[in-house]
């Protein structure tokens, strides 16, 4: 019959429990080493033998020791022999088990990290150590990657035109290439690309950019009094002529402005897109007509679909500009109006919606060199304590300001 072991019991290591009991020192064995006779070996002599440990970091260190020994030797002494392979497996698994239990055991000690505030959610009724949330900037450690000569651009949904302004009023080198009276006083991007709603729209930014993909030649009349392009969502032209007559041009300036920047703020808004038909094409809006409607299909993007647009994205990017850098952040601003509203409300659609893209955001970041997030969406959705216009979707300009403080206290070299 197997043996049985007594329920293990944790301690503080400051109450002087004694010894490790057989059962604890079994449990480390079976964490640390595979089934094998290294395993049963460990056991009998550090469990079940008569010599005792009095504590884990006592237990590990005879553990070292066992394996720098020539335990090939005393094994094949005591008749288990051929076993230097599964030795140096053991030890192996001895040291990775060793890195990772370094780390572990500091995991939530603040006085090891970077920041020592990242490690709890503030809390002001904390007797010792009070906090507001309102007072936090939610980051670790800086990451140094411009100044204010250095070029940079944005693109994305309505947010990145605020970063955009921000930007320029503060006396950053913001690349433009492309801008127009029309489209007021301060260019809201780096090129009239226009709001880029989902990442399928980023992915054809940059092949258009560097001719490769032809982008259907469509126009769409809007209720506010203008023509646009359906992919270059609220740049205004006064007549399809108009329009037409910019397309080359416009695709030199966004050529342009992305190889001249060094560092580019992208803003994911939404996982809702429509899909041209004919050619798979994504526009950052619904279609404005019946007839328009009839050429497109409303689709959902997983987070599958939508890394791998933004991975396209990245790639294209980094073979005309190398040594770009990527700043990725979450849109705040909540969907105006969801197409699931037969099952879903648009507060949950939403809710839905930027949990997929800040899923995206991390696995994108974890898998690209030169690509930083930026936690615009936790400012202000956690740390502002009144962040929202009176249409209670869009970011007050004071809301950003602090936003961009955290901007520039996370990314800007020299910042205070």
């Amino acid at each position: 019959m197997a043996k049985t072991d007594a329920t293990t019991v944790f301690s503080d290591a400051a109450a002087n429990a004694g010894p490790l009991s057989p059962a604890y020192v079994r449990h480390v064995a079976d964490a640390i080493f595979t089934p094998g006779p290294v395993r049963d070996f460990v056991k009998s002599a550090f469990a079940d033998g008569e010599q005792q440990m009095n504590s884990l970091d006592e237990l590990l260190g005879a553990l070292r020791g066992f394996f720098a020994q020539n335990l090939a030797d005393n094994m094949r002494g005591a008749g288990m022999g051929g076993l230097d392979t599964e030795i140096l497996a053991q030890a192996q698994r001895l040291d990775e088990f060793e890195r990772h239990f370094s780390v572990d055991v500091y995991r939530y000690r603040p006085d090891t990290k970077p920041n020592p505030d990242a490690v709890f959610w503030p809390k002001p009724t904390h007797a010792k150590f009070p906090r507001s949330l309102f007072d936090t900037l939610p980051y670790v450690a800086p990451v140094p990657l411009l100044d204010k000569h250095t070029p940079i651009g944005s693109a994305g949904s309505c947010f990145a035109s605020e970063i955009a302004y921000y930007l320029q009023n503060q006396g950053f080198n913001y690349v433009v290439t492309e801008q127009h009276p029309r489209d007021g006083d301060i260019p809201e991007s780096s090129a009239r690309w226009g709001i880029l709603f989902n990442t399928p729209s980023f992915t054809q930014l940059a092949e258009k950019a560097f001719g490769l993909r032809d982008m259907p030649r469509l126009a769409e009349y809007h209720q506010a009094g203008f023509w646009q392009d359906p992919f270059r969502e609220n740049i205004p032209f006064e007549s399809v002529e108009e329009l037409d007559a910019d397309r080359e041009l416009h695709i030199d300036a966004c050529r342009a402005a992305l190889e001249q920047c060094r560092v580019l703020i992208v803003t994911l808004g939404l996982n809702e897109c429509w899909e041209f038909l004919p050619d798979g094409s994504v526009a950052s809006r619904n279609p404005k007509s019946k007839e328009h409607v009839a050429l497109f299909r409303h689709r959902v993007l997983t987070v599958a679909e939508n890394l791998a647009y933004l991975q396209r994205f990245l790639d294209v990017l980094r073979i005309h500009n190398p040594d770009l850098a990527l700043i990725v952040t979450v849109s705040p601003v909540p969907f105006m109006a969801t197409g699931l509203a037969d099952e879903t409300h648009v507060v949950v659609a939403n809710a839905h919606s930027k949990a997929v893209l800040r899923v995206v955001a991390d696995e994108f970041v974890a898998a690209n060199e030169k690509v930083h997030y930026f936690p615009s969406y936790e400012m202000v959705m956690h740390c502002l304590e009144n962040p929202w216009e009176a249409d209670q979707r869009h970011v007050r300009r004071d809301a950003v300001a602090r936003i961009m403080s955290l901007f520039e206290r996370m990314f800007v070299i020299g910042d205070a």
